[in-house]
């Protein structure tokens, strides 16, 4: 009690040091969500991109009039590939740049 004129003052200040404290592990708890939710929105982040990136080639080979052979040639090419840049550098180098475009305008 020692600085404090009323007591009531001392009980106040005590009690919301008590509330403080408990609000440190709730502030804890919600950094904890926020980075978790951060983490899952980067994944969704990524997995948008890599579609995008996919539709954006689907669209390509249909204004193309693209045959049904060449249609099963690249789906066999396509069954290895695993990373978005790989199918555009396998398939459609020529299309790369517009792609690069094309997604440098979505960031902006």
């Amino acid at each position: 009690m020692a600085g404090y004129k009323h007591l009531s003052t001392y009980v106040r200040d005590k009690a919301l040091a008590n509330e403080k404290s408990g609000s440190r592990q709730t502030d804890l708890d919600s950094w904890a969500d926020q980075q978790r939710m951060l983490g899952l929105l980067e994944n969704v982040s990524q997995a948008q991109a890599q579609n995008r990136t996919l539709l954006t080639i689907a669209v390509y080979l249909l204004r193309q009039g693209l045959q049904q052979g060449k249609v099963n040639q690249l789906r066999a090419e396509l069954s290895h590939l695993v990373d978005t840049d790989q199918l555009i550098s396998t398939l459609l180098p020529e299309l790369a740049s517009d792609i690069e475009r094309l997604s440098g305008e979505d960031n902006a």
